[in-house]
């Protein structure tokens, strides 16, 4: 009996020299900095078990005990709560540091940046070029009906609206979030004041976006934006078609090379040598420069205007003098 109980006594002395052997061991563990020198990449895919997140971790060298980084993350009940995505860890950082990264989802945003002018379909593919989402679910998204909020008006579709400017996105991010940001970008933008004056020249905010987006293809040089939009709000009052190259170029899937005349009689949705007015969906995605020229046009009597292949245009107020403009410069 007494053997047993020196057994017992025994047990029950290693057991606890054990659990505080560990308890030791669990809190250095936690308050020793990760070995690494220079910051690690890590990469989570979608759907990783947190079993694997653990082994990731362990292969990367950013933790010394798998068993206590699990014991951690279930202590704190956020075994399901790892976020996916790309990770930079910087070096020396604790095991209960790094749980926190992963947790809120600290992960690397990467340079998007689309020029002014661009359509949703360039959009859609310099976004997968990128990996940040797929072009297919981008451009289909984008070209459905959405309420712009800040106009409460509501847009056949998104090619206009997408402020063209450099953003931050993760890869493998949604497409309904890339598109949320870059309309809270044109928000930010197209102000109020901004609606008020296409109130006062009679414009719809679609049809301001649609005018500036012509703007901004045709010209190269900003401050010839208002002159331009000059040209087509004189149109536009006489009753005259817009004749823009761009409006054809838009309908015309990979267009390379220069537009022909079979082109310029195609009836095509956005051909302005066809149809009267404005084309019924802009053909890119305008700057703030365009869209304020197309608000503020100069104060001309040009209803002509051709380029003179150095960023300039000639402008014209009459058709003869456009025609000789055109030989000399064009032909």
């Amino acid at each position: 009996m007494k053997s047993l109980k020196k057994i017992i006594f025994a047990f029950f002395i290693l057991s606890v020299v054990a659990i505080m052997i560990t308890a030791f061991n669990f809190l250095v563990f936690m308050n020793a900095p990760s070995p690494a020198t220079t910051p690690v990449y890590l990469e989570i895919p979608k759907l990783t078990s947190f079993n694997r997140v653990v082994t990731i971790l362990k292969q990367k060298n950013l933790i010394s005990n798998a068993l206590f980084f699990q014991a951690l993350a279930r202590y704190k009940k956020v075994t399901t709560r790892i976020l996916s995505g790309e990770y930079l860890i910087p070096p020396g950082r604790t095991p209960g540091e790094i749980l926190a990264i992963l947790l809120k989802g600290r992960v690397i945003l990467h340079h998007v940046t689309f020029p002014e002018g661009t359509t949703v379909r360039e959009m859609a593919n310099l976004l997968e070029k990128k990996s940040i989402c797929s072009a297919y679910r981008f451009y289909n998204l984008a070209m459905k009906p959405h309420k712009i909020a800040c106009l409460s008006e509501t847009f056949p579709n998104l090619e206009g609206a997408l402020f063209p400017d450099t953003y931050l996105f993760p890869r493998n991010y949604p497409p309904r979030l890339v598109i949320k940001k870059m309309l809270e970008r044109f928000c930010q933008v197209y102000t109020p004041t901004l609606k008020e004056k296409a109130k006062t020249i009679g414009f719809t905010n679609r049809e301001v976006v649609t005018l500036a987006s012509i703007i901004e293809k045709e010209a190269l040089l900003k401050r010839e934006m208002p002159i331009i939009s000059s040209v087509f709000h004189n149109r536009l009052r006489k009753g005259m078609r817009l004749q823009s190259d761009p409006t054809v170029i838009y309908d015309i899937p990979y267009f390379i090379g220069k537009i022909t005349k079979k082109d310029l009689m195609n009836p095509t949705p956005h051909n302005t040598y066809r149809f009267k007015g404005l084309p019924p969906d802009p053909i890119c995605n305008p700057g703030a420069p365009a869209i304020r020229a197309a608000l503020n046009p100069a104060k001309t009597n040009y209803l002509y205007f051709v380029a003179r292949n150095d960023g300039t245009h000639v402008f014209s107020d009459n058709l003869d003098t456009h025609n000789t403009a055109v030989l000399l410069y064009q032909r």
